[in-house]
């Protein structure tokens, strides 16, 4: 699991200008340096420099082993004031190939973010992978799914993971990666996720939606489905 500061412009990222202050911070292209590691029985700690441009973001991660062969992660990322407004802070992994079902407790059934969600409904709902994804014209972020509690992805036969969350988080699930269909998932989980905003037709979202400096804390956790 690695941290994510970025994501794929939309067309408000690209008419407010975020995309390309974006792209020259360096968040599509962060560095890592090389992480102190310490462990002791049942619980491993990594802490390591996250570089994006020339500005440093401190990231650390607890994994803890649980019953029936899971992890319990608690992560936390300082973010430092050069920047101001980036588009999430949260974490990216990639699952194995060939799990095409998804089921979660939030909002759905449509994609919905932090400040475009009054249409969704929290409840328990079912999708296929693929059917997350919003083929915008403009190719650009889709499918993220506000308020998750819990996510869970199958196999064919219903075999998978199951992604627990301390707290509601935006998550998102696809086989989309710079539009080349790949057969793993990529998973996102955000403590924080800044608000899409409206620059094509108006204006910018509100205060409330941005995602500045600070130190984020957030928890999630991963249990094997047999």
């Amino acid at each position: 699991p690695r941290l994510a500061l970025w994501r794929a412009p939309t067309d408000n990222d690209r008419l407010s200008g975020l995309a390309g202050r974006w792209v020259e911070q360096g968040l599509a292209d962060l560095r890592e340096d090389p992480a102190e590691i310490a462990s002791q029985p049942n619980v491993v700690h990594v802490d390591r420099d996250v570089v994006a441009g020339e500005v440093v973001v401190s990231h650390s991660q607890r994994f803890m082993a649980t019953r029936g062969g899971g992890i319990h992660v608690v992560e936390v990322a300082t973010i430092p004031p050069e920047l101001a407004d980036v588009a999430r802070v949260g974490t990216v992994l990639e699952l194995l190939p060939g799990l095409v079902e998804a089921e979660w407790f939030g909002l759905g059934p449509h994609e919905s973010y932090p400040d475009r969600k009054r249409g969704a409904l929290v409840g328990r709902w079912r999708s296929s992978i693929d059917g997350l994804f919003v083929p915008y014209v403009m190719p650009q972020e889709a499918g993220g799914r506000a308020d998750t509690r819990w996510f869970e992805l199958r196999d064919a036969s219903g075999r998978g993971v199951r992604l627990e969350m301390g707290e509601p988080m935006q998550v998102s699930a696809t086989h989309q990666e710079e539009l080349v269909e790949r057969p793993e998932t990529i998973v996102h989980i955000d403590a924080a996720h800044r608000g899409l905003g409206t620059a094509s037709c108006g204006p910018d979202t509100i205060e409330a939606y941005l995602v500045g400096p600070g130190t984020y804390i957030w928890e999630w956790s991963l249990q094997p489905i047999s």
